[in-house]
């Protein structure tokens, strides 16, 4: 089933883009190699050859290709393919996808993303641009998860190309539509709840077009006493000191770190989660940095210094790479 026939939900959940999985058949056939068309793939440069030579060396463990049914067009699975050929192989096992050209491009993404060989930053800011474009109502955060682009990089990315007309709606990852500017639906929550004081959580999201969490939220603030302790809140705040440490608290650092563990654009690629990995680590040799010390060697401790240094260089490139547009 298209995604596109994927009928229309309550409270605006419509045919967003849900699990493109569903599009793919269980069944697996035999396809003759020569009948197959090249992938209309994110992959700016086309297939890798040293990737092809490790495909060709799995030989049997390969899985099966995703073909788009319609045109027989290779979604998934080229550098496959290609160790196939070179082997001398005349057909392929393959799973069809049936769907849309724009939906069998946005599959193709988020398959190079949780698997197979990464797609370059380049790569997958280019595809971020045609989603865009083919999905413009897709919420930032919905395709950061399909492309695997911090949600701010997809934001900046969005503010660089033409407007769509999305009338004031984006959808999500859950399907659900909401507003581009939520300032003017909580106000709309607002003014729902001082007319009706006693509505449910559910009716104040009906009425303002809000999830639940939001309406909960509306309310809290809504409720005596909750404005004034607030005020009071930022009156009494510790104002920090000019040459304070500045740094993140060790228990700052470790929310930090569970935050980013979830978003979605992290944790479902293998690089996102080697690098939440790395700064886990990074962060207990930090907490633990005086033990360490203790422990290292008389005779090592230079050697150690040295490596520090340079790992702290390697850091401070790699910041500076990522703080870069």
């Amino acid at each position: 089933m298209s995604i596109a026939s994927v009928p229309a939900r309550d409270h605006d959940r419509a045919d967003h883009v849900p699990a493109l999985q569903s599009c793919v058949s269980d069944a697996c056939v035999s396809l003759p190699i020569a009948s197959l068309l090249p992938a209309d793939s994110p992959r700016l440069e086309g297939e890798d050859p040293h990737h092809v030579r490790l495909m060709a060396e799995l030989g049997d463990e390969l899985q099966p290709i995703v073909v788009h049914k319609d045109s027989l067009r290779v979604i998934d699975g080229m550098h496959r393919l290609r160790a196939r050929a070179g082997q001398g192989d005349t057909t392929i096992r393959a799973r069809y996808f049936h769907g849309t050209d724009n939906e069998a491009f946005l599959f193709a993404v988020q398959s190079n993303t949780r698997h197979g060989l990464p797609l370059t930053r380049e790569e997958r800011r280019a595809a971020a641009r045609r989603i865009i474009g083919a999905f413009p109502a897709m919420s930032d955060r919905a395709l950061s998860k399909y492309t695997g682009l911090a949600q701010q990089t997809v934001t900046r990315i969005r503010k660089e190309l033409p407007s769509h007309g999305l009338q004031g709606k984006r959808i999500g990852v859950d399907g659900r539509a909401r507003p581009i500017n939520p300032d003017e639906h909580r106000r709309i929550a607002e003014e729902y709840l001082r007319e009706n004081p006693h509505a449910s959580l559910r009716e104040i999201a009906r009425a303002a077009n809000i999830s639940p969490s939001t309406a909960q939220d509306v309310r809290r603030r809504a409720a005596p006493g909750e404005r004034t302790r607030e005020s009071a809140a930022r009156q009494t705040a510790p104002v920090p000191r000019a040459d304070a440490d500045t740094r993140p608290s060790g228990a700052a650092q470790l929310r930090t770190l569970e935050l980013l563990a979830r978003d979605p654009s992290v944790r479902h690629t293998e690089a996102g989660r080697l690098l939440v990995q790395w700064l886990r680590l990074t962060t207990a040799v930090n907490q633990n940095r005086q033990l360490i010390a203790a422990s290292v060697p008389e005779h090592c401790a230079e050697i150690v210094a040295r490596a520090v240094r340079v790992c702290m260089a390697d850091l401070d490139e790699f910041a500076g790479r990522l703080e870069r547009p």
